[in-house]
């Protein structure tokens, strides 16, 4: 009996702990302005993958970033759906 619960345990600890140790990618975003630069200037996991040109603004593909009409982010939005 103490088996099975020992198992449920860990199960619970462990699945948790790997949805939140993924970093957080553009793709998971839905508008730059009120999703994504927020989670990056607070600095929330994974924010340093949001801006890979270090320039401070994250995601610029996304709807309302300054690079919303370039040709590379019409691709990339295509390419995720956004």
């Amino acid at each position: 009996m103490k088996l099975p619960v020992a198992l449920m345990l860990a199960v619970a600890l462990i699945i948790p702990t790997q949805a939140m140790a993924r970093a957080a990618l553009c793709k998971d975003f839905k508008d730059q302005k009120k999703e994504a630069q927020q989670h990056h200037d607070a600095r929330k996991h994974g924010w340093k993958r949001l801006d890979r040109d270090k320039d401070g603004e994250a995601c610029e593909c996304l709807k309302g970033g300054s690079s919303e009409n370039d040709n590379r982010c019409i691709k990339w939005r295509k390419k995720h759906g956004k």
